[in-house]
């Protein structure tokens, strides 16, 4: 086992010094594709761990957001959730924990479980008009749902957009075609036809590599391995 090998797999290298990183093109990006959902709030977590591991890896690192429908018959009003309870709570411990230590407030205050067709739309503009705007569109639509109770549709999808620093009236419009929700529809089914069965789900350089919210140093040590074979 060479020395860049043993430190990619412990864990020690640093990615400036490391004859690995240092052997990539410049402008060559390790491509991290996630599938999730936005109403699955492990993605948020899974999506905060990925961004640490990128700034402590160092390393190039596009991401990209791919859709996934946790409820695929839902009705384009939603459903309306039960109130909260002690025996039913809308956020349970564990979730909020998690979510606390990476920064997020799951708060549950949501009326609606939402249909996310429009949402994945939005984003499909984003990542075939502005691709550097896509990952803070997911982290604005992911704060309105979980954080903020507000419903991933209708007006507040346009000021998502506009948070995201896109353009509102060209992404709203793309993001209400028919074929768009279709396309939506039809890329979901492949992602589960294709063996994703929970999500968020990481493809890395066209690799799977696992699925679920996993911590900062196994998606850190799947970055290094992707640089390394690069």
């Amino acid at each position: 086992l060479n020395t860049c090998a043993f430190v990619l797999w412990t864990g020690a290298c640093n990615a400036t010094d490391c004859p690995v990183f240092n052997k990539m093109p410049a402008d060559k990006k390790i491509l991290v594709e996630v599938i999730s959902d936005v109403i699955c709030p492990w993605c948020w977590i899974g999506k905060r761990n990925l961004e640490s591991a990128i700034t402590q890896s160092g390393l190039p690192v596009d991401v990209q957001w791919r859709p996934f429908l946790l409820r695929p018959s839902m009705p384009p009003e939603g459903v309306l959730k039960p109130p909260a309870s002690a025996s039913n709570p809308r956020v349970g411990f564990r979730l909020k924990s998690k979510g606390e230590a990476v920064g997020i407030n799951f708060t549950g205050a949501c009326e609606r479980t939402p249909f996310t067709v429009p949402a994945h739309a939005l984003l499909k503009y984003a990542s075939e008009h502005e691709p550097g705007r896509q990952n803070a569109l997911q982290e604005v639509l992911f704060r309105q749902y979980f954080t903020d109770g507000v419903y991933p549709g209708g007006d507040n999808l346009r000021l998502a957009a506009i948070e995201a620093g896109l353009d509102p009236e060209k992404a709203i419009a793309y993001a209400q075609r028919e074929e768009v929700h279709a396309e939506i529809k039809e890329e979901a089914l492949q992602n589960s036809a294709s063996g994703v069965s929970g999500v968020p789900f990481f493809i890395v350089n066209g690799k799977p590599v696992f699925s679920g919210a996993q911590p900062v140093e196994t998606i850190l040590h799947a970055l290094r391995q992707a640089a390394a074979s690069s």
